[in-house]
Order: C-alpha cells, then sequence, then structure tokens
C-alpha cells in the first residue's frame, strides 16, 4: 500500500467464499463482507462465463466507475480487492502484488 499511497483506499483479501482473511480498510466508511462477499460472487459468475465461452478462468476482474477501478484477482486460492483511483498505472499493481506472493 505504501508504494501507491494516496490512489488506493482498500485492500481486502478474502477467502473464495468470500470471508475476510485481511484488510487495509475504513471499516466506518466501508463494509468489508458485503464487497468481499459481493466481489467473492462477482468472481465466480466470471469464471463460469470463462467456462461457458471455453476459456480460461481469468486472471482478474475490473470494474471502473466514476474516476475508481475495483481490481480483483484470485491469488493462491485467496480473492485480493483493491479500490483505486482509476489514474493508477495497473501494470504496478500487478508488479506489486506478484512481488509479494510467496509459494512454498
Amino acid at each position: 500500500m505504501d508504494n501507491l499511497g494516496e490512489k488506493i483506499y482498500f485492500i481486502i483479501i478474502s477467502s473464495e467464499n468470500g470471508v475476510v482473511i485481511k484488510s487495509y480498510i475504513n471499516e466506518d466508511e466501508f463494509n468489508k463482507s458485503a464487497i468481499s462477499l459481493n466481489i467473492a460472487q462477482a468472481y465466480e459468475s466470471a469464471e463460469e462465463i470463462t467456462e461457458a465461452i471455453g476459456i480460461h478462468q481469468p486472471d482478474f476482474t475490473l470494474i471502473h466507475s466514476d474516476n475508481f477501478y475495483i481490481l480483483s484477482m484470485k491469488v493462491l486460492e485467496k480473492i485480493v480487492i483493491l479500490l483505486l483511483e482509476d489514474q493508477v498505472d495497473l501494470g504496478i499493481v500487478f508488479q506489486i502484488i506478484n512481488n509479494s506472493i510467496v509459494s512454498s
């Protein structure tokens, strides 16, 4: 989060079924449980759509509204959800996430 500064509003890490595992969020402003559950359901829908089309499951989903991105991606059986300004270079975001993954 430090690398993106004020351009990022929250990060939520949840299980595939929407249970919040970790978050960096202002709970007074956002309902992290509802966000996590809804994004998990949206991700599941995206997986069903890509399967119906006959292509691989999505690496990430991106929602754009007003001047914001809601980015979600599945990493090691967890869903990472970010709310950030749309002026952020998404390549940098993916690079930060990829560099943060520790596999065993």
